[in-house]
């Protein structure tokens, strides 16, 4: 990589060109991070894997990788803009100390340490991992981090010879703590969107099933997660199912478009869970949403007249790991009947999961792409 290449405060900073650079590494980030325990969760499950001591180690690590979500987006969202090791390192720090993924507090003396059972003899901080956190705001911290680093390097020559020392304390401690004080107020719409789609459970089967699925299916191409919406509002039974339904129209169509102009590896990433990471191509032409929405309605309709439902943590999958499809058929002794009250046949789930979504996909794609013409394959052609 040459100085030229390499980002500096002379590197022109364009408004389109900076979205989408943010918007790109945030998918990256998010799919490295996400799809690992996503894609082995049930794999280790079924095959008495998560019963060893390796097994339940690798599922464990499996699971911790989506903590450093917010991380590996800092990492992805500097590597976009060609950052050396220092301060994509900053950028890193930043997003994860400002994400909530990692949360800590004061705990009294006398305090039982969990991992070790040691009792703590003073006042000691403790760190728990805590999930993805608010990707929304890890987003949004990456990008000021770029933009300060861009500001330090530009007016005061990027600290000269004690950037090791200053960048690290003044860039990233700051940019992170200034995230840290802003994440309450980003929280807010997620917590917003849920409050939403908690409104559409109060209506009846059909409505609801459909505009639920509606919901989903745009919420699965944009940072916001799917389970987090889900747990925050509990969404079980047939919500739940709607929810997951929502996920695999926006899969179909994804997957149809992809498999025409995109390499099978994309393809595939697609089917195992890699919808955000299409962000990227469909913010570039987000007419495209409307096609997401009409399949979600469709297909969800099936869910209504089968009674196809779920958990809370099976909502936000659809397709990925076949969580969703799985949970509507196997019984599940730790599921009260409180939260589903109603399993459907190895057949139904055939028609529900996959002949009913694809046949809407396809009716989709004709009315969207051809009669319409509203977007092409072309436009989803990326690279994961």
């Amino acid at each position: 990589m040459t100085t030229a290449e390499q980002f500096s405060g002379k590197t022109p900073l364009g408004v389109k060109d900076f979205f989408f650079k943010v918007l790109s590494g945030s998918a990256q980030g998010i799919l490295i991070g996400v799809l690992p325990s996503a894609v082995m969760k049930y794999i280790i499950q079924f095959s008495g894997l998560g019963k060893t001591t390796l097994g339940a180690d690798y599922s464990a690590i499996l699971t911790l990788f989506t903590s450093m979500i917010p991380f590996l987006i800092g990492m992805a969202v500097a590597m976009n803009f060609k950052m050396k090791a220092l301060d994509t390192g900053i950028v890193a720090l930043a997003t994860v100390a400002a994400s909530n993924s990692i949360q800590w507090a004061m705990v009294k003396a006398g305090t039982v340490q969990p991992v070790s059972g040691k009792t703590l003899a003073v006042p000691t901080r403790l760190f728990v991992a805590n999930g993805a956190g608010d990707v929304i705001n890890a987003m949004l911290v990456a990008g000021l981090a770029v933009l300060a680093i861009w500001l330090v390097d530009r007016y005061l020559a990027g600290f000269g010879s004690v950037a090791i020392i200053l960048s690290p304390i003044i860039v990233a401690g700051g940019v992170g703590l200034f995230g840290k004080v802003i994440a309450p107020y980003v929280a807010r719409i997620t917590t917003w969107i849920g409050d939403m789609v908690e409104v559409f459970t109060k209506l009846a089967p059909l409505p609801m099933a459909i505009l639920i699925g509606m919901a989903f299916a745009v919420i699965i191409i944009t940072p916001i997660s799917t389970v987090g919406i889900a747990l925050a509002i509990n969404l079980h039974g047939m919500a739940s199912g709607a929810a997951a339904m929502g996920v695999v129209a926006t899969t179909i169509i994804l997957l149809l478009n992809s498999w025409k102009v995109n390499k099978k590896g994309t393809t595939v990433a697609i089917f195992l869970g890699a919808m955000k990471g299409m962000m990227p191509s469909i913010f570039k032409k987000p007419v495209m949403i409307l096609s997401f929405m009409f399949a979600g309605a469709l297909s969800s309709i099936a869910v209504a007249l089968f009674d196809i439902q779920g958990t809370p943590t099976t909502a936000g999958f659809g397709y990925i790991g076949l969580v969703s499809p799985l949970q509507s058929m196997i019984k599940d002794a730790a599921v009260p009947s409180s939260v589903m009250n109603n399993f459907i046949s190895p057949v139904v789930a055939l028609l529900a999961w996959v002949v009913i979504p694809v046949v809407v996909g396809l009716l989709t794609q004709f009315i969207f792409v051809k009669v319409l013409h509203l977007f092409e394959p072309e436009d989803l052609k990326q690279e994961l």
